[in-house]
């Protein structure tokens, strides 16, 4: 372990120091990776994420088509379950469709 001498470093080095110390913690500790918290998003950060205007995801938690958490008048979003509902939403593509079909005819001969 290295000794260090605190009055020679400025405050934001300290800072900048612990920082680094407990990223590094926190990446190396079992306990914790396993059971990281689930990471929640604003409605403007979701905004960003998603590329549509926020009235528009007002619209989509009136209307419940988005998975959203409301804690008094803060509505957050789940990062993962917006992820799962991005991908549940996904059209296939013609050829997907097609390849559908003929794995299907060959089945029912």
């Amino acid at each position: 372990m290295e000794n260090l001498v605190f009055t020679q470093l400025s405050v934001q080095e300290v800072r900048n120091m612990l920082r680094e110390e407990v990223k590094k913690a926190l990446k190396e500790s079992p306990q914790l990776q396993g059971n990281q918290l689930p990471e929640y998003l604003t409605i403007q950060e979701l905004s960003e994420m998603i590329n549509l205007a926020v009235p528009s995801i007002y619209g989509m938690v009136h209307r419940k088509q988005i998975p959203y958490v409301k804690r008094g008048k803060k509505l957050i979003f789940e990062k993962s379950q917006i992820e799962e509902w991005l991908k549940n939403g996904r059209h296939k593509t013609k050829q997907e469709i097609d390849i559908e079909a003929a794995e299907h005819v060959q089945r029912r001969r």
